[in-house]
């Protein structure tokens, strides 16, 4: 059976705080949670824990979800997404996108995963010299000063970035002619220091 050290519940308890909108329902939950810890009922202690996990986990890609930038000119956004998921769902982690779409039949995605053991294959990607030369994966280039990797096919194009080892941004277009050069317009629209406080 798992068991959750005092340091692990006191962390949880801490990222309750730094999510004001939720802290009393989640700080509660976790505060039962190491109550029953506490006095041996571990799995309640468990179930109730995870619950509160689950919560923080929502919050963190609803707020990810607000970070989207504004269409392109010519360009219209859907409303922005945000999800998590357990580690049997794509690998697990937080996800949060926006579609947006031209005035044809172009269409654009700008995706950000966070918490993804998945993640670590890129970053593993990306530290391979060898594999980045063969162009499998596509072209190597500079984001705001971050490394990037751009797939360029025409009318269809995929810009992913890993930033500061453990967030994946990814821009995809579709049906839209100089696809390469879209993404990159989208992906510069992209506030990576709001982006990098979201993610901490």
């Amino acid at each position: 059976m798992k068991r959750w050290p005092i340091a692990c519940l006191l962390l949880l308890l801490s990222l309750a705080v730094a999510l004001p909108a939720a802290a009393d329902q989640i700080g509660g939950q976790l505060e039962k949670g190491l109550k029953l810890y506490q006095e041996g009922k571990l799995s309640q202690a468990i179930s109730e824990i995870e619950f509160a996990l689950a919560q923080l986990k929502q919050k963190k890609a609803e707020a990810l979800s607000r970070i989207f930038p504004e269409p392109l000119p010519g360009w219209t956004a859907e409303k922005a997404q945000g999800s998590s998921a357990g580690g049997a769902m794509l690998g697990g982690g937080i996800t949060a996108s926006r579609r947006y779409a031209d005035q044809g039949k172009g269409r654009v995605k700008v995706e950000v995963v966070t918490d993804s053991p998945l993640i670590q294959s890129l970053a593993m990607m990306l530290s391979n010299p060898m594999f980045l030369q063969s162009g499998k994966a596509g072209k190597l280039v500079l984001f705001q000063g971050h490394k990037a990797v751009l797939k360029d096919k025409g009318q269809r194009a995929e810009l992913q970035c890993l930033l500061e080892g453990k967030v994946l941004l990814r821009v995809s277009a579709w049906r839209v002619k100089g696809a390469a050069s879209v993404v990159q317009q989208f992906a510069a629209k992209m506030d990576l220091g709001k982006l990098k406080d979201l993610t901490q």
